[in-house]
Formats: structure tokens, C-alpha cells, sequence
């Protein structure tokens, strides 16, 4: 099995000329390429000048940065230098940075801005191995040194040429932390072996061809955008063009007209969104559909083949409905430490209802308490300084992903996370992602955490869209009323689940839960236990009044 340097070695011999790279250059307001030859030279220059930092072997380089050209430069220079990249996500606090810093034990870091480095700088004395700071923007400051300046270093150094690392299948190929829903988050270890088995079991289900074009907009500090928006593209020769932000989303679409888009599914819930709105969907989806399917292909660039969904569930009514305008979804699922990918549907072979069929060289069964169990040569060789986590984790070869599943007609169905099912005080056991995501289908629901562990019923707490809460015209937040009316617009929504899954009672947190104020991971995923313990004077409100 071949390593990720010598794919992209093998990549740039067979296409040199073909487009690798798309990135939009605001001084000049155009999308510029990049050949596969150009970014070879371009690696090479991100080579000599880690090279000429003398680091040892192994050693990890974190990446904080926004997924660009420089980002995959740096990461392949890394790897072709048998070093361990480490990404991290770009907006991430920096008490969560100056951790994962210290535990993977960086010798160097490359950060989007020096303004940022500014807010990791005051927490410095927590990883003293950081022996180089390299900044994208912005001017040297507290130590760091700006790319530009770093590379034109290299640039007039001796003209050395670093030759290829003795790599085996088996080096690691890179450190990616788990979001830390609950705890500290732990560094996963990817091999060469674990990445590219996953991308060659996806090139045999999918066909993804030179001539396809990529939209990137996913972080590549998600393991989801690494394997499939980033190395896939590699071997499959296609293009990969950098998405502005989110909120330039629509308009890169319709600029780029990507053939394939890898993405999780709160873009599609979004565009969901704003279809229940259309005054035509209350009329009929059959006259929507009429209407709109040509306009909304449009609003994905027109020419999009199919679509990836993964890194959270897709709800069926979404996917069923994106599937009869004419936008193939593909669901999938996998985790971190399988590299991502477990399972996915096929064109052609599509069951949104679940998270289709394992790939090629995947074996999985459902073991006690009906986890999902997966073996295969993506799963990780272990999480970094933590043994114990690590034999928990994986027995006898086979991974815990702590997922509880079904395997119907040979595709997965996941029901939830074993630690998330909630247990009332009657002990009735409710998934509450579930319920989560029913509620959040409505677009006045902006964010949900459904909570009763041990507690006589459910209630719900949310974070309402300040527009639409407006318009609702339901009075102050919070209020008797107010909460009346965000009942029983929740009772419509879960009209399909039993009695005792339905919230009797609710608090609507007056902002937004974030990153920055430490209530979601940097993936969007809410932290239960932290809402939990930030809310927990309006939760014993909510079981103090008593059953609603």
C-alpha cells in the first residue's frame, strides 16, 4: 500500500496540467487556479522551508488556518518530511488550542493571523515545545514569523533539496482531536494505512472522475473533509475549489458549479428550510416541485452529480425531498477513528432511511446493548497518550463507536448514541437526538437540547431564530405565553413519537449557544453536560413547577 506523499507524487506525474486547486482572490475578485505541477513546486517550497527548521522525525506540525492552498501545502510538506500534521479547527477557543498544543506536543504551528496567535500567545507557558510560529497574515508579532518572510528564508538558503522521508504504511499521517462533546478532546492517530484504505474503498463505490470539481467548505481539521474533500480528489485527479466562508456559499456555488459537494447536513436543512416557506409548498409539492427543481439545481451551480452528506444525521424528509427535485444525497457514516468512513449509499443504490451498505475491506456487527462494532484497515491505531481510552476502545480488533444500530437487508441504521439516550425517572429510555433533530426541522428552532435524565419528563431547551421569533409575535421570551406557543409548535413537530418522548416543558436561552462560550464543539455538536451545568438553575425551574 502506498503512502499519501507517493500518491501525490503519482498524481502530479500522470496530470501535471490538469486543474488542482481553485481559490478566490479577493484583490483581484477572481477565482485563480492551480496546476497539479504548480502545486507540486509550491509543496516543494513549504518542504525546504520546514526542512530548514531541523525538526526531528515525527515531529507534529498543528495547522490552525482555514482550508486553503497554503493549508495543504504546509500539510503535504509535513507528511513528505515525515512529520505528523495535527489540524485544528480554525474556530476553536484558545483554551481548547493551548491543550491540544501541549498534548500532541507541536514543535510548530501555522495560524491564520497574528491577531490570532495574539490570543494564544497569553497562554504560551502551556505548551512549551512550540519552537515555531509561522502566521499567514499579517505582520511577525510575539514571536511568530509571517509565511512569506519564512519561505523567502528557505528560499535564499542553501538550495538543499530535501529528499523524500523513509515512510511506511504504518507511519502516522496525522493527530485529528475528536470535538470533545464531553471531556478533554483525544488525539486520534491516523496512519498512512488507515487513510488511504479509506479512500481506495471509496474510489471502488464511487466514480469520481478528472474532470469533476470539488466545493470545499467543510474545515480540514474534520476527518470527513480530509479523506474525502481532500486526499480522494488527489488520487481521483479532480479539481478541489475553496469555498469563501458559509455565507459566501450561495454565491461560490453558482460560480464554481461544483460536480460533487462534501458536506454535513445543515447546508441541505437550510435549503430545506427555505422551501417549507414557499408559499407553493402549502399549496402542493407537486406544483413546488414543478416550480422550483430547475431553479434550486441552479442555486447548486446546475451540474452537480451527487451529493455527500455525513458527520451528523440527515433527516429523511430532507434527503426525500432533495432526492425529488433531482439531488442525489448520499448518506454516509462513519467516525474520527475509522478514518472517517464506515458505510455510505451508492448512486443508484440510495436508501436515505440509513447510512447504506460498509465499503469494500469494512466488516461490522452489532454487539451488547446493539453497538455497532467496525473492523477494518481504517480503523485508528490508537488515541495519543491515552492507552486505557485506546484498549476500551478497540477489542480484539474490532471498534466501539458507541452508536447503537441496526443492520437491515445488509444497510446500517443508526438509532443513537448509547450515551445519549436519556432514562426517566418512569424508565422510559428516549433517544434524544431524535427528537432534536424533529424539532429543529422548523426554522424557528435555531439550536435544541432535549434533556430528563432521571427526571419525571422531558423538557427542551433552545436557542429561537431572532427574525422569525419576531414575526411569530408570541411575546417576551420566556414568558407563559411565550412558552405555550413554542409547546405546542413542538407538539406538531413530534406528532409521530409516543407520548412519553414528547417535551412538556421549555427554556429558551436568550443567545446563541457558540464555541467561544464553550456550549458547542467546533463541528456545531451541542455539549450536553456543559448546557446542562450552565442552565442548571433554569432546568430545576422547569421540575420545580412540575408536570406541565
Amino acid at each position: 500500500m502506498k503512502t499519501l506523499p507517493e500518491l501525490l507524487r503519482e498524481r502530479i506525474a500522470a496530470t501535471p496540467g490538469g486543474d488542482a486547486y481553485r481559490q478566490y482572490d479577493r484583490a483581484s475578485r477572481r477565482w485563480q487556479s492551480v496546476s497539479w505541477s504548480e502545486f507540486g513546486q509550491r509543496v516543494g517550497r513549504w518542504r525546504r522551508a520546514l526542512h530548514a527548521e531541523s525538526l526531528p522525525a515525527g515531529s507534529r506540525i498543528a495547522i490552525l488556518a482555514r482550508s486553503s492552498v497554503d493549508h495543504v501545502c504546509m500539510d503535504q510538506a509535513a507528511l513528505a518530511l515525515g512529520f505528523v500534521p495535527v489540524p485544528l479547527h480554525a474556530i476553536d477557543n484558545p483554551e481548547s488550542i493551548a491543550y491540544i498544543l501541549s498534548d500532541s506536543g507541536a514543535a510548530l504551528l501555522l495560524v491564520e493571523s497574528a491577531q490570532r496567535w495574539l490570543e494564544l500567545a497569553a497562554l504560551r507557558e502551556r505548551f512549551p515545545g512550540l519552537q515555531r510560529v509561522v502566521c499567514l497574515e499579517g505582520q511577525a508579532t510575539a514571536g511568530a514569523v509571517c509565511s512569506e518572510e519564512w519561505l523567502k528564508r528557505a528560499d535564499a538558503g542553501s538550495g538543499v533539496e530535501p529528499g523524500p522521508a523513509a515512510l511506511s504504511p504504518d507511519s502516522l499521517a496525522a493527530v485529528v482531536y475528536t470535538s470533545g462533546t464531553t471531556g478533554r478532546p483525544k488525539g486520534v492517530m491516523l496512519t498512512h494505512r488507515n487513510v488511504v484504505s479509506n479512500v481506495m474503498a471509496l474510489l471502488e463505490i464511487v466514480e469520481v472522475r478528472v474532470s469533476d470539481v470539488f466545493l470545499s467548505f467543510l474545515p480540514l481539521s474534520h476527518t470527513f473533509e480530509r479523506t474525502v474533500g481532500y486526499y480522494l480528489p488527489i488520487v481521483s485527479g479532480s479539481c478541489v475549489a475553496y469555498a469563501r466562508s458559509v455565507k459566501d456559499l450561495p454565491q461560490d456555488l453558482r460560480e464554481v458549479r461544483p460536480t460533487i459537494l462534501v458536506s454535513v447536513p445543515l447546508i441541505y436543512e437550510r435549503v430545506y428550510a427555505r422551501l417549507q416557506e414557499n408559499p407553493l409548498a402549502r399549496r402542493g409539492w407537486r406544483l413546488l416541485d414543478y416550480f422550483v427543481a430547475r431553479k434550486l439545481r441552479a442555486q447548486f451551480g446546475g451540474r452537480l452529480r451527487f451529493a455527500i452528506t455525513g458527520g451528523a444525521p440527515m433527516p429523511l424528509a430532507v434527503a426525500k425531498r432533495f432526492q425529488s427535485l433531482g439531488i442525489e444525497v448520499l448518506q454516509g457514516y462513519g467516525m474520527t477513528e475509522s478514518s472517517p468512513v464506515v458505510s455510505a449509499n451508492r448512486p443508484g443504490d440510495n436508501d436515505p432511511a440509513t447510512v447504506g451498505r460498509p465499503i469494500p475491506g469494512v466488516e461490522v456487527r452489532i454487539g451488547g446493548n446493539d453497538e455497532l462494532l467496525v473492523k477494518g484497515p481504517g480503523v485508528m491505531a490508537g488515541y495519543l497518550n491515552r492507552p486505557e481510552d485506546t484498549q476500551r476502545a478497540i477489542e480484539e480488533g474490532w471498534l466501539h463507536t458507541g452508536d447503537q444500530a441496526a443492520i437491515r437487508d445488509g444497510r446500517i441504521v443508526i438509532k443513537g448514541r448509547i450515551k445519549d439516550i436519556l432514562v426517566t425517572s418512569s424508565g422510559e429510555k428516549i433517544a434524544p437526538a431524535d427528537l432534536e433533530l424533529a424539532i429543529a426541522s422548523d426554522p424557528l428552532f435555531a439550536q435544541v437540547c432535549v434533556i430528563g435524565e432521571k427526571r419525571p419528563f422531558l423538557g427542551v431547551l433552545l436557542v429561537l431564530d431572532p427574525g422569525r421569533w419576531a414575526q411569530a409575535d408570541a411575546g417576551p421570551l420566556n414568558e407563559p405565553a411565550a412558552l405555550r406557543f413554542v409547546l405546542a409548535r413542538i407538539r406538531k413537530l413530534l406528532g409521530a413519537f409516543p407520548a412519553y418522548a414528547m417535551p412538556r416543558a421549555a427554556w429558551c436561552s436568550p443567545d446563541p449557544w457558540t464555541v467561544e462560550n464553550g456550549l458547542i464543539t467546533p463541528t456545531l455538536k451541542i455539549k450536553r453536560a456543559a448546557l446542562e451545568q450552565r442552565f442548571a438553575a433554569q432546568i430545576e425551574a422547569i421540575y420545580a413547577g412540575g408536570r406541565r
